[in-house]
This record gives structure tokens, sequence and C-alpha cells, in this order.
């Protein structure tokens, strides 16, 4: 991490990395084709205004592994409803930077357009998919590649891996040893769903669109892919052999790009105690002590420095300390949205301690907490209105304090920014049903109720659900009947 640290910017685009400048003009330009080429090729549709992820990019596999201590990924992309990132390197032997960029860029792409939630097996294959893209200086795009040499020798095993991958809907564990496997698997039936031929002439692509639908309804993949293509899963195993062990699973297929600009690109080079903040701030998730002696190296020498406050705030395991460095970064900077938004944070975590203790001892200091961080929310969000952030916050406790519309308001604009977060799906979902808007409500929390991975808000979303039928149901026999809403905090 001694070697220059420079930042390249373009309108969709912010990448950070120690390569030398023509290598990292070239890796944002080329993420930019691909960019352009990805579009067509996706579900759903484009954020407006689209949101700029930040792109951490390691000169060395090394480097990225040491940074992060992830020695089985090359690459992550953490989303946020602040700014997303995406941090990778190349492979051992430095190659593959930019099949790397573009795998991890394609989940981006579908978290930022996510109108339904996607299995993780087919998120991981089409990613794969997509990052052995290549795109000629003409403008021809190539689609097809893969890691077919791999998927063979996988296919010739047998066929527990396969299983245990169509089983798998939420997420993968980045620590397991077998990666490489679970993308080739993904990749081949991604590849195969796609586009290979049924047996009656027509092609299981038909019925993916149908199969994405029930298995976004909360049906698991391998009875989607039984009732909506056709493809019952002791099959599929023995059809994959069948078609990768022919001469169509090497056919390529190509499409032009028409009228593609190369982005307006600007470069600046980071200062010690800029670049110590970033790798900091992308660290912070993941290996929060490491981060943490990052702030403290950038406060050891600059004790006000409100970014350095912040970050050590976000990721203090000592709750008071974390309300100390909360309130010095905003005393230092009161209109800074992001001192408002972590100082707004800190006092709900607060509220939420003070409500834990016994009753009689509450006194009135869980209703001051709570004032407090709407406060510092309606600050941040009167500084800049776009802070996503600030408006989830904001809308949560409105919907605490039973003001359900205003709260919508304010979820509704987090959703926008955010539609892959399921937690988001809830309290959207909530603030609409306590209003009175089953038929609103419902989408969302039944995205919560698929999609969210922890089981408990699961069951929270089902419960909403519960509520909002029993309610109908009462309705239609004995309308001045009403159903309590269950706890919203959390």
């Amino acid at each position: 991490m001694d070697r220059p640290w420079c930042r390249t910017t373009s309108d969709h685009f912010e990448l950070v990395t120690d390569l030398r400048e023509s290598r990292s003009a070239a890796l944002l330009v080329a993420l930019d084709r691909f960019r352009t080429a990805a579009y067509a090729l996706l579900p759903g549709e484009p954020a407006t205004p689209p949101p700029v992820p930040r792109l951490l990019v390691f000169k060395s596999a090394r480097d990225f592994a040491a940074a992060f201590d992830f020695p089985n990924i090359g690459g992550f992309m953490q989303p946020s409803l602040d700014r997303s990132l995406l941090a990778f390197g190349p492979d051992r032997r430095g190659r593959h930077l930019s099949a790397f960029a573009f795998h991890e860029y394609t989940h981006f792409l579908l978290r930022s357009r996510a109108l339904r939630g996607l299995p993780i097996w087919y998120e991981e294959g089409l990613a794969t998919y997509l990052a052995n893209m290549t795109i000629d200086s003409d403008g021809t795009v190539t689609l097809g590649r893969g890691p077919h040499a791999l998927l063979a020798h996988l296919l010739r095993g047998d066929d527990a891996p396969m299983t245990r991958l169509l089983s798998e809907r939420y997420r993968l564990d980045w620590q397991r040893a077998d990666l490489a496997n679970v993308y080739a698997l993904a990749w081949g039936l991604v590849r195969f769903l796609h586009h290979a031929p049924r047996a009656d002439g027509g092609r299981y692509a038909e019925r993916l669109g149908p199969m994405l639908a029930a298995i976004d309804a909360g049906m698991p993949s391998t009875e989607a892919l039984a009732s909506e293509v056709g493809l019952a899963p002791t099959l599929l195993p023995g059809l994959l052999r069948a078609y990768f062990e022919g001469t169509e699973a090497r056919t390529v297929f190509r499409f032009r790009m028409q009228d593609y600009r190369p982005p307006a690109i600007k470069r600046d080079c980071l200062g010690r105690r800029e670049r110590a903040l970033l790798v900091a701030d992308a660290l912070a998730p993941h290996r929060p002590d490491r981060a943490r002696r990052l702030y403290e190296t950038v406060l050891r020498e600059s004790p006000d420095d409100v970014a350095a406050l912040l970050g050590r705030s976000r990721v203090a395991e000592d709750p008071a300390q974390a309300m100390r460095d909360a309130v010095a970064a905003h005393a230092a900077a009161p209109a800074d949205p992001a001192a408002n938004v972590q100082l707004a944070r800190r006092h709900l975590a607060a509220a939420a301690q003070c409500e834990a203790e016994p009753q009689d001892q509450q006194g009135r200091s869980c209703e001051t907490h709570e004032a407090a961080a709407m406060a510092h929310y309606r600050q941040a969000l009167a500084e800049d209105a776009g802070r996503a952030d600030a408006a989830y916050g904001l809308g949560i406790l409105e919907l605490l304090r039973s003001r359900p519309r205003s709260a919508a308001r304010h979820l509704a604009a987090a959703y926008r920014r955010a539609p892959w977060s399921p937690r988001i799906s809830y309290y959207l979902g909530e603030a609409l049903r306590q209003q009175g808007d089953a038929h609103g409500a419902a989408p969302f929390l039944r995205k919560t109720a698929a999609w969210h991975p922890d089981r408990a808000w699961r069951d929270r979303a089902n419960r909403s659900l519960d509520a909002m039928a029993s309610a109908a149901g009462s309705a239609s026999n004995a309308p001045e009947a009403a159903t309590s809403p269950p706890a919203v905090r959390g």
C-alpha cells in the first residue's frame, strides 16, 4: 500500500487504484464499454440518475488478499445507501483484471435494477457469464465463453455440488475453498438456461422469465425449474453433461454496439491521509480492527479530522467511544450531512439501549435520544436532499412515532436508491400497511419475506402479511374490527 494511489473518474465510475495511469484509464474505458453493452442484456431499467460506484482496484492480488484477508476470492461488491464499493485485484498471476471488474460491476448493476430478487446461483452465474464478455475495437460484443474445462471436470463428478448450488438462495460464504467450482457450475447453469435447445425445438430461455418470477415470489429454485421450465432436478445434471459435451456449447454469440463514445476522464492522486481514509472505509464492514488502526493513524496527526472521527465512530466497539467521536465530528462540522447521520445513528443506538432498561429507570432519556436523532437526520436532508441513509433513518423514526404517511415518503426515497435492500422493503411495506394501503404494502413485505437472508426478518414480514390478511377477513365480516400492527423496531 506504499505505492502512489490515484483516482480516475467519469460520469459513471470513481476508480481508485495503484495501477499506473495508462492501465487505470484503460480499465475505466473497458468498464464503460461493458456498461453500455450490459445495459441491453440485464433485466429492469437503470436507475435515474445512475448511482456512481467507487472501485478500489489493487495492482497486486497479494495486496488485495492481505488487506481484506479474503484468500479465496478475487473481489467483492459492497452495496451501500451512500456509495457502493467494488474492490478487486487481478489473479495471482496478474491476469483477468477486467474480468474481475466486469463480474463485480454486474453485481452492482443487478442490485441497482433490483425489480425482482435473483437466487444467488443465478446472480453469480450471470456475473460470470458477462465477465467473460469481450468487446472488439469496432464495437463487436462476443458472449458465451467461460470456464468450459473446469465445468467439464465438475460434470464428470457426482451431482451433489449442483444440488447444493440450486439450494443456495441468499448468499455464498466467501471463505469457502471451492468458490471457483461454484462459479463454474453457476456459469454452466446460466449458459445452459439461456442458450440450450429443448427437445421440442424451443429454448429453455423462453421460460426464464416465469421461472425467475416464481423464485422471486418465494418458490425454491428446484421447484421453479421443474414447474416453469420443465427441468426436473434429477435430470438436470445429465442434460448439462450432454449439452457441454456437444458442439453447440462452444458456440459464441455476437452483436454490435452502436454509436459508443468514450467517457471524459479526470485524474488526481491521493495524499497519505486521503488514501488511509479511503482504504479504512473499504475495510470497515469486513475488517473493523484494521480500519480502526488506519483511522487512529490519521487522528494522531489531526485529532479533529472529521472523516477519521466518523470512521472510528462507525467501527468502535465501545458505545461511549462511538458517541464521543460522533459528537466531536459534529462539533467540528455541524452542517456536514455525514456527521449528522452518524450522530443520529448513535442517538438511536442509545435510545435502544435505554429502552432495554427497566421501565421505571428510563425517564425521558429515550425520548430525548429519539428526538435528537430525528433532528440530525432532518439536518442531513436539509444539507443534502439525496442522502438515502438519512431518509431511511428518518422514515423508521416516523414509523415508530405512528406517522406512517411521512414514514412512507422518506422510506420510498431510500428504496429508490437501494431497491436491493429487503430491510428497507420491510419498513416501506409496514408504513404503507399502517396507513391502510394493503395493496401497495404487499409487494414490499413479500420481497422481505422471500429475500431477507435472516430468518427473523422473513418471519417479521410474514407476520405483517398475516396481519393484513386477517384484517381483510375481519373487515368483510365485521368492519369495525381492527388488527394491531407488529412492532417495527429493529
